[in-house]
């Protein structure tokens, strides 16, 4: 149900990567308890079996061509810098909604930035015994459209609300200098709460799923502590807020 909450946030923070997600009830789906349903996009780019990507791409790939600031002002890169069709800003979008909402499995799939527990699925998996080399660990969910190679489309958006303050990964926000202005004034105006109510009340069925006000109240506790810490470290870091609608 993380899916839904975190379509909302997507579109309160003006990044509208995510695929529209709502709550529904069904008597063919888990026994007519409320679930998520996710408009699927026709225009997605094809992704492969491993990675579900439509771009392989290695950490240590990734940390280099952040570095390269492809596309960034219209310019166009050097063939030996290791670019995709990505632009730059669409990473620090990503890295910032993933890390509100501590999305490890993009940016951090064998939970090497934080301390997982036994049900993630990493640990299911075994990941977390392969971080000795983390250069060499894919990104998984990276996805664009078709038509629109220069964007990211955020796919599988399962948030975590459970974890706590002092083992939030920071990993996801490792090589990122410049955050999206828009984004970045909705976490400092103090609305964000505001927003978020107006915005979950209007699916009536999720509400109610959550436990009412009360328990959405609780989740936008957890994103608004999120958002305090993001924006002391996007201080402590000396990053930049940038426009970021080319």
């Amino acid at each position: 149900m993380s899916e839904v909450f975190a379509f909302h946030l997507d579109r309160i923070l003006g990044l509208n990567r995510s695929l529209p997600s709502v709550s529904r009830r069904s008597e063919f789906f888990q026994g007519g308890q409320a679930c998520p349903v996710i408009l699927w996009d026709s225009s997605l780019s094809p992704t492969d079996n491993s990675t579900h990507s439509s771009v392989t791409l290695t950490w240590g790939q990734y940390q280099q061509l952040l570095k390269k600031k492809c596309w960034q002002n219209g310019k166009v890169p050097k063939a030996e810098w290791g670019c995709t069709e990505i632009h730059h800003h669409e990473w620090s979008k990503m890295a910032l909604f993933d890390f509100l909402l501590q999305i490890y499995n993009r940016l951090d799939r064998n939970c090497c930035g934080f301390k997982p527990l036994k049900e993630d699925s990493c640990m299911q998996q075994g990941l977390k015994l392969k971080c000795n080399d983390e250069d060499a660990i894919n990104l998984t969910h990276i996805v664009q459209r078709r038509h629109d190679r220069r964007h990211l489309a955020f796919i599988d958006n399962k948030g975590f609300f459970d974890r706590n303050e002092d083992n939030l990964d920071f990993k996801i926000l490792q090589g990122i200098n410049e955050f999206p202005a828009s984004a970045i004034s909705v976490l400092r105006s103090h609305r964000l709460r505001e927003k978020l109510l107006q915005s979950l009340f209007l699916d009536k069925i999720y509400w109610e799923s959550q436990g009412g006000r009360k328990g959405i109240e609780k989740l936008i506790d957890v994103i608004e502590r999120r958002s305090k810490i993001l924006l002391t470290y996007i201080n402590a870091h000396g990053a930049k807020v940038l426009p970021m609608n080319e």
